[in-house]
């Protein structure tokens, strides 16, 4: 019987941990602005799929009894991931002069129609014309929060891009001049100045730590990182109209194929679980999303939702909001006997970068671009104020240690149905599912665990400096369990090599690039960090500390904390992140995904997450699978059989049936239908894009914990101390009652060498915080 899919949105899978390869990396001199790394591509031969085999590897942070086998993978060699890049997203376009007064004419009717869309949501919500409170739609809207600066920078973009819109029909402009010519053009000289965002101003700043938004990280590029300005790309967009309609037809003119076809005859539904890695790797990668990529959709000015379909029909005519773009499930098996013909959907927020230029739309990401720990500690002054205690340097906690009470908003979970509070974290995503409220637990509770040894150690240290200190250790840790048990399994041991990002053993690295621009790729965020979707059951299991196991369904428990608020169910999550195996990374959806993403009690359907994804990307107009094959150095698919050197022969079936061209196939299909590469878990597109995104959130961070010569560097013994951290240690010190955790906790037990090991014994180190006694602190 098939078994179901464990959830979240964008959880990710690994593999297991192999040995640390010491690094001798340099800074190169770049005379120009370094977008991402280079992907190494076709000269490192054509890759093979297949998984490894056997169950070997282990990682040497922290060092633990499989001392044979970390000798097999100790290799040391140079790395330099700085040598090969991907230029700019950008095309050079000829465009003649343009008549100021014309220009700042656009300008008028681009900011005129953003105030048009105020009048028509005023009259919306006099209609009652909004989504209705319980319904999958609006609790796909409720779990994300979206602050007010996130809205602003939305008003002020949308208005340029509007602009650069009425420019391309007043001047009879092509879609290459309109999308990439006024890219040439400034704002800041038209009447729209007041529209463009302002560098942060970086005087005063302790260097020490990094800010809360994520600014003044790059000294040259303030903005860089930085919470609610925009994701930048690999690839220049497929808009349809060159600058922001979203891509709508196939290379020869024909309407793309609906995204529910592609979510019920490609990505379907098949048992597959992996037999070597736990739950907890698809559990951090959901978690470290929430740090650094979260591109909202908008509401209305009253903060009522955009209702596009309301009674599962689509609205039409001056009912209709303009960033309606709902997905079409008309005759659909399972939505069309629910008298469901339309899925709600809003078209994402935009930004606008500092050089404030026209031209396409661009998305924004409402968090710190960063590996910074916003997901607990916030991402604007607001949010952090929310979760600090202000004494003694702690976060918030509420009864029996757990998150604070969210208690100015109850919309963003469906808890108060269940008679419990919602909870509040750094990202308002921590009420979505089970495991992602555990593991904010398990990380606001290491913060304070830190935060009191610090305070004992230095007694005179104020709130502000126990916080900060406390703070910043605890991103060290996060860092390092990315990058030295987590990010090698995704991309295998050989890319982290080619990109340079191997971690230490000891000493500094000096691999800091400041023209390294480390904002969240589009085509990172919106297709390629989603292939964990297929790593989710479906059913949860729950283990007791008595060995039973009983099971939940996921579609139960989307928006509610009412489960993990029972006695003992924190540890019985946390079990299953070291228990539960992951599915393997496939093409197979769960249906707790594809048609019950956000059900509610009421209604016995939910969202269908592989549609929304699909039509994201078109939104977002992320350029096609066969565009992404050739940028990461695969050869150009001129047919669909071109493509079983990476996807398996019956997919490739599949979307020859749907697609009528293999220049059509959106990335993100084509992308998680591949077969993993050799030593890794992804095919090879999409690690291509992995692997360069976090390549850059290394060598691009000024604050990287393992980084020499800079502010917020640590001294060498506190640095050996972090490199004791691991996920085990965390749970160790976290969970209510857990005594014994496996070693390596991406990995399931069945190796000899990772068995679960005394929480309080040596295997398991715990980093000596005695080494922050007197810390300097000025």
């Amino acid at each position: 019987m098939m078994r179901r899919r464990l959830t979240g949105v964008l959880l990710l899978a690994l593999v297991l941990a192999v040995h640390a390869i010491e690094e001798e990396a340099e800074v190169l001199p770049v005379a120009r602005v370094i977008r991402q790394i280079s992907f190494p591509g076709a000269s490192q031969g054509r890759p093979q799929g297949g998984r490894p085999q056997g169950g070997g590897g282990c990682n040497c942070q922290p060092i633990i009894t499989c001392a044979s086998e970390l000798r097999q993978h100790h290799r040391h060699r140079r790395a330099r991931g700085d040598e090969r890049i991907f230029r700019a997203a950008r095309k050079n376009v000829n465009m003649g002069p343009l008549d100021p007064n014309m220009v700042n004419a656009a300008c008028q009717k681009g900011a005129n129609a953003v105030n048009q869309i105020r009048n028509i949501e005023n009259n919306l919500a006099r209609n009652n014309i909004v989504l209705q409170s319980g319904t999958p739609a609006e609790g796909h809207l409720r779990v994300f929060d979206i602050s007010r600066s996130a809205r602003q920078m939305h008003t002020n973009a949308l208005a340029i891009v509007m602009a650069s819109k009425n420019m391309m029909q007043d001047f009879k402009l092509s879609k290459d001049q309109g999308g990439h010519g006024l890219r040439n053009l400034n704002v800041r000289s038209t009447v729209l100045s007041e529209m463009c965002p302002r560098n942060p101003d970086c005087r005063g700043i302790n260097q020490k730590y990094r800010t809360v938004d994520g600014s003044c990280n790059n000294q040259a590029n303030p903005v860089w990182g930085k919470s609610n300005t925009p994701v930048q790309r690999i690839l220049p967009p497929t808009y349809n109209d060159g600058v922001s309609d979203p891509r709508v037809n196939g290379v020869n003119g024909s309407p793309l194929p609906n995204v529910r076809a592609l979510s019920g005859n490609v990505l379907v539904d098949v048992d597959n679980p992996d037999q070597q890695f736990t739950s907890s790797v698809m559990q951090w990668a959901q978690f470290l999303d929430h740090d650094f990529a979260h591109v909202p959709f908008p509401d209305m000015v009253n903060n009522e939702g955009i209702e596009c379909c309301p009674n599962g029909q689509e609205l039409t005519g001056p009912a209709r909001h303009p960033a309606c773009w709902p997905i079409n499930t008309a005759g659909d098996a399972f939505y069309g006997p629910r008298g469901r013909s339309c899925m709600n959907f809003i078209r994402s927020m935009v930004a606008i970068g500092p050089e404030c230029r026209f031209g396409y739309a661009e998305q924004l990401n409402q968090l710190t671009h960063w590996i910074d720990g916003s997901n607990v500690y916030g991402s604007d002054i607001e949010e952090q104020t929310k979760v600090r205690d202000t004494r003694d340097g702690l976060l918030k906690t509420s009864g029996n240690n757990m998150l604070p009470f969210e208690e100015s908003r109850g919309a963003n979970c469906l808890g108060t149905e269940r008679g419990v509070r919602c909870f509040t974290a750094g990202d308002s995503r921590v009420n979505e599912q089970p495991g992602l409220t555990a593991i904010h637990t398990i990380w606001m509770r290491e913060h304070n665990r830190v935060a009191r040894q610090l305070k004992a150690l230095n007694p005179s240290w104020n709130d502000e400096t126990v916080f900060q200190e406390a703070r910043r250790f605890v991103v060290a840790e996060m860092q390092h369990i990315t990058y030295n048990e987590w990010l090698p399994i995704i991309v295998g041991p050989a890319f982290m090599e080619s990109f340079g990002i191997n971690v230490r053993t000891n000493g500094y690295s000096f691999d800091y690039n400041p023209n390294f621009n480390p904002n969240m790729n589009n085509e990172f965020a919106t297709s390629a960090f989603r292939f964990g979707h297929t790593l989710v059951n479906g059913n949860l299991r729950i283990f007791g500390p008595d060995g039973s196991v009983s099971t939940i369904q996921l579609r139960d428990h989307f928006r509610s904390p009412h489960f993990i608020q029972q006695p003992g169910m924190l540890d019985a999550i946390t079990r299953s992140f070291l228990q539960l195996p992951i599915q393997k990374f496939d093409s197979f959806i769960t249906q707790d995904l594809s048609n019950h993403l956000f059900q509610t009690p009421r209604v016995n359907f939910g969202m269908d997450l592989m549609s929304l994804n699909i039509h994201r990307g078109r939104d977002h107009a992320i350029a096609t699978y066969n565009d992404m094959r050739q940028i990461c150095g695969l050869r150009r698919a001129q047919s669909f059989d071109d493509l079983t050197d990476q996807i398996p022969g019956g997919i490739v079936q599949n979307l020859c049936r749907v697609y009528q061209h293999v220049d059509d196939i959106d990335f993100f299909v084509g992308g998680i239908s591949e077969r993993p590469v050799s030593g890794g878990i992804l095919g090879w597109t999409f690690l291509c894009v992995v692997g360069d995104q976090f390549a850059r959130l290394k060598k691009g961070d000024r604050y990287f914990y393992d980084l020499g010569g800079q502010p917020g560097s640590f001294s060498e013994p506190q640095l050996q101390e972090i490199r004791r951290a691991s996920w085990a240690r965390i749970i160790c010190d976290n969970s209510d009652n857990i005594q014994a955790v496996q070693p390596l906790a991406f990995q399931l037990t069945g190796s000899q060498f990772n068995q679960p090991a005394d929480c309080r014994g040596p295997i398991i180190p715990r980093p000596n915080l005695q080494l922050w006694r007197g810390e300097r602190v000025g």
